[in-house]
Parts: C-alpha cells; sequence; structure tokens
C-alpha cells in the first residue's frame, strides 16, 4: 500500500520497516545507528520505536544492541503450529527428556542465528535451558553445526564472516578450517556436538530435521551439564535423536531417506577451501 493512502499509518510503517530491517540484513543484533542508516529513518525516530517494540516483547535491548524478541516468535510460532513442526517435535522432546532427564531444544535457523522455537527443560534444579524465542551462535553450539553442515560451503563462509566465530570458551572453534572439518564430522556421523564449546560445563548433541531436498528445516538438541551429561553418553542420546528426527521428518510428509540425502548434498556442501 503507497505511504499516501489515506489509511496507511505511517508511525506504524516505520515500527514495520524496522522490524523489516532484522530480516533483510540476516544479523541477529543491530546497533541503533545502523537501524538508523539502514531505514533512513532518524535516530530520535528509531530510538522511539525500538522503545515501545521492546516494551511490547518484539525486541530485545542487550547493551547497546537490538534484537528481535519472543513476542514476534509467539506470532510465527502459529505459523510453525500450522506447518506442524513444533506440533510433530512435541511428542519425541518429551521422550527424550524422559529419556535421559535433560534439556531438549527445538531450533531453527533465522537471521544467521540459532532461534529456539520450543524448550523442554530438565527436572533437575541444575540444568542448561534456553528460552523459547531466545538466540545463540551459529558455530558453537550443536543445533548451529546441524544447520551449517548442510549449506553449501559458500554460505557458510558468508555466515561466518557476517556473524563471526567469537570464542566464547578455549574449546571454541574459531577457524574456517577447523570448522570445515568439523562439518564434514557432522555431515558423516549425521549428528553435531557442542562439547563445551557455548559454555563451560555444558554438554549438547543435536541431529538436524531435513527435508526433501537435503535442508535443514530445524535441529532437535538434547543438553546438559557435564557432571551428568557427556560424551560417554553419545552413543545412546545420538541413536535416539536420530530416532526421533526420523520420525519428525515422516510426520511432517518427507520420505527421501536422510542418508541418502547426506550423500546426494555431500559434494555440494564440501565446496570450498
Amino acid at each position: 500500500m503507497p505511504k499516501s493512502d489515506i489509511y496507511y499509518i505511517e508511525v506504524l510503517g516505520k515500527a514495520l520497516d524496522i522490524l523489516d530491517v532484522f530480516v533483510e540484513v540476516r544479523k541477529p543484533r543491530l546497533t541503533l545507528q545502523e537501524i538508523s542508516t539502514l531505514t533512513k529513518l532518524n535516530k530520535n525516530t528509531v530510538f522511539r520505536a525500538l522503545y515501545t517494540l521492546t516494551e511490547h516483547g518484539y525486541i530485545i535491548k542487550r547493551h547497546h544492541e537490538y534484537e528481535l524478541g519472543s513476542k514476534l516468535l509467539d506470532l510465527s510460532n502459529a505459523k510453525l503450529q500450522r506447518r506442524d513442526l513444533v506440533a510433530a517435535a512435541g511428542p519425541f522432546m518429551d521422550s527424550l527428556r524422559e529419556k535421559f532427564g535433560e534439556t531438549v531444544n527445538l531450533g531453527v535457523l533465522d537471521g544467521g542465528a540459532i532461534r529456539y522455537v520450543d524448550v523442554r527443560e530438565s527436572p533437575h534444579r541444575f540444568r542448561l535451558a534456553e528460552r523459547v524465542g531466545g538466540s545463540d551462535f551459529l558455530h558453537c553450539t550443536a543445533l548451529g553445526k546441524c544447520h551449517l553442515a548442510f549449506m553449501p560451503m559458500e554460505e557458510v563462509r558468508r555466515l561466518m564472516k557476517e556473524q563471526g566465530m567469537p570464542r566464547e570458551t578455549p574449546r571454541t572453534i574459531v577457524t574456517l578450517t577447523a570448522m570445515k572439518a568439523e562439518l564434514e564430522r557432522v555431515r558423516q556421523q549425521g549428528y553435531a556436538t557442542d562439547a563445551e564449546e557455548s559454555m563451560e560445563g555444558a554438554f549438547c548433541l543435536g541431529a538436524p530435521v531435513l527435508d526433501d531436498n537435503g535442508a535443514p528445516i530445524a535441529a532437535l538438541s538434547i543438553s546438559g551439564p557435564t557432571t551428568r551429561f557427556n560424551s560417554s553418553v553419545t552413543p545412546e542420546a545420538s541413536k535416539a535423536l536420530l530416532d526421533a528426527v526420523s520420525e519428525i521428518r515422516a510426520r511432517l510428509g518427507y520420505t527421501r531417506r536422510p542418508d541418502v540425502l547426506q550423500e546426494q548434498i555431500r559434494d555440494k556442501a564440501a565446496i570450498g577451501p
């Protein structure tokens, strides 16, 4: 609708333009100056719009940067529910939590980061837990690696350049060469690990939910403190995860075998130095 239309609410349009920026630039966090530059709106207007969006939960302010808030995820979850992703994964998330007693996460790629769309928290008082709507890095999380492993390497390089590869712990992978080798392991075994790479004292296993083109539409993970959940559980937990994502794929109507998909896209994903 043209902005000159008598029914057009200009201030609302500016707020929506600001939200659109987060989709267009594919960056999880932006500064006030970046948003002002990208929208061509003055900083005072942007600040007031961001303040209002923050008050309503559509934007979160972290220090001097802004990111999309959980309220937007509530809206997108309605679409996810219609596509049956969250609904299809729910029973298997419950089963994995009951079996291993640890937190189970469902995440999707959103703006160059992992966005948590569903979480089943561990019943233990000492546990790892993410909030629905929260985001995390791609390079140091099992959910993130599950997505990166099934992208062309050119796309991986672009994302890593844009988002950076900050060292979260001494174990974090911070070079593209090491990341390429890691992603090849993920493709070979079908699951990813985060062994104290995003947080010291935390261990996580994840597996991708692949569509019939071999692209990840989501990833499922189990995470817990290393005192209870560590590499010793990998054989059992990885098998349970792979079984779960296979069942989720079936519920979503994807019929091509994941192992065949992995073989078909291996060469494409591994392109690049």
